[in-house]
């Protein structure tokens, strides 16, 4: 991806999240994923860490080699055009100086937006001095390379179930407060928010909201309507995709094919695709 594509695909994705109306952001794991995602519409793309890391054997949570990481989305942003979020978990390390360097192969891999998250594999919280150093060091990156990609600044305390259930949305009205302060573009909210908790949210928060779908926070019109920016969809894809092989694997076990062969696109349809899609590029 050439400097001009990529600060065109950033500002692309920052007029997303400004818009009036909400966005859809499908979350995927590899180039193939990636194209059928693109033909079908949307207007940004983004990783899932999980989603990564279970297609290479590993589990979520920075088990995953950062150098696979940064092979993936190699691998994602030169097959497509759309804007690509990549969700870079705690950023793969807690100095100033990992972190300057490893948003800087992101987004020399093609990123044009960045997950940057609070929550600890102990399900608790990094210190709110931990995420403002990191949000500095990526806001001096944006102007050092001249490419203001967005940065989504997500915190855990819904997703981690942090002190009481009257704590956390106090909680996380002011580190989203903080988060914006400091240079976040966004700020994701993943876990089981309240919808009436969420509604107080958008209007106590300084800026863009982002939530992660789920079985709550799945009625489009109403999280529009309350003022939430983009939706994500997490590892659900991931995950479909793994219940279908966990289930296909004991069908066949069975030797029971009939399901296999009923529900699957024929290699002629998927060959063609991908050709076509090759051509385009």
């Amino acid at each position: 991806m050439n400097s001009t594509h990529q600060q065109e695909a950033a500002a692309q994705l920052q007029a997303l999240h400004k818009q009036k109306k909400l966005f859809v952001l499908p979350n995927i794991w590899d180039a193939g994923g990636a194209k059928i995602v693109e033909a079908k519409g949307f207007k940004a793309i983004a990783t899932t860490s999980a989603g990564i890391a279970f297609a290479n054997g590993y589990s979520d949570g920075e088990a995953l080699p950062f150098s696979l990481l940064i092979e993936t989305v190699k691998r994602i942003s030169s097959k497509i055009s759309t804007p690509l979020s990549v969700d870079f978990e705690r950023g793969y390390g807690e100095e100033e100086g990992e972190i300057y360097e490893n948003t800087k192969q992101v987004l020399a891999a093609g990123a044009v937006g960045l997950n940057i998250e609070d929550g600890l594999p102990n399900n608790k919280l990094s210190e709110a001095q931990s995420m403002k150093k990191k949000l500095q060091v990526m806001n001096d990156l944006k102007n050092e390379l001249g490419i203001d990609f967005l940065i989504n600044s997500r915190t855990d305390i819904y997703w981690n179930q942090i002190g009481s259930e009257k704590e956390r949305l106090r909680k996380t009205i002011e580190r989203a407060n903080s988060y914006f302060s400091w240079g976040a573009d966004c700020v994701f909210i993943p876990g089981n928010i309240p919808f009436n908790e969420l509604e107080i949210v958008t209007k106590e928060v300084a800026g863009p909201i982002n939530v992660l779908l789920n079985e709550q926070l799945k009625n489009i019109d109403a999280l529009n309507k309350i003022g939430v920016k983009r939706v994500s969809l997490g590892s659900s894809l991931s995950r479909n995709s793994i219940t279908n092989l966990f289930n296909q694997s004991e069908q066949i076990k069975k030797n029971h094919f009939d399901l296999l062969l009923k529900d699957t696109l024929s290699y002629d349809y998927v060959n063609q695709f991908y050709g076509a899609q090759e051509e385009e590029k």
